[in-house]
């Protein structure tokens, strides 16, 4: 018997326990689904399958895939701890996440939900998830100020001394401006 998950604005997730995989099914409004028959956008399926093979190059590990069709996804259960669990209490995990922000930033690799919550720990190794969220760039590149505007967003409170350390690791000040 399948329970769900998680039911968001344009997917649903559930999980299958006797295969131990997730399953996500996605419901675009009409004008992305638009945008994936004129392949302006990759579906979200493939777009997951495109991603996490990009990160895996990167050495960025992801969940392994099952099944990667237009508007499902299956993927096996990664047994992860939320990284926003354990951020604060290992450095380890801190350069980790720090690492995988860089390679994103470096490769253009866009996503607006970067937050510790989007991530999961196994064995002290990081996973990015929610893949089908991320963009590659194509024939263009993503703004690389909207990236680390919305990092900051998504860093606040206790996690905000992570974008700190972001911004000095890739030698610029709080304006994005290269330090001098």
């Amino acid at each position: 018997m399948m329970e769900l998950i998680q039911s968001g604005k344009y997917s649903l997730v559930h999980y299958d326990p006797e295969r131990d995989h997730f399953i996500k099914t996605f419901h675009p409004k009409a004008v992305d689904r638009l945008r994936y028959a004129l392949r302006i956008r990759p579906y979200p399926g493939h777009n997951f399958a495109l991603i996490a093979k990009r990160l895996e190059a990167l050495g960025i590990a992801t969940p392994t895939i099952v099944e990667a069709d237009r508007y499902r996804l299956v993927t096996e259960n990664i047994h992860g701890v939320p990284l926003k669990q354990l951020i604060l209490t290992s450095t380890d995990l801190q350069e980790q996440y720090l690492e995988a922000l860089i390679a994103y930033y470096r490769h253009d690799i866009h996503c607006r939900g970067l937050h510790t919550g989007n991530f999961l720990v196994r064995e002290e190794k990081l996973f990015a998830i929610d893949l089908d969220a991320y963009k590659a760039p194509s024939l263009f590149k993503y703004s690389k100020r909207e990236y680390l505007d919305c990092l900051k967003r998504s860093l606040k409170g206790q996690e905000a001394f992570l974008f700190i350390r972001l911004l000095e690791r890739l030698g610029l000040d709080e304006n994005y401006q290269a330090l001098g």
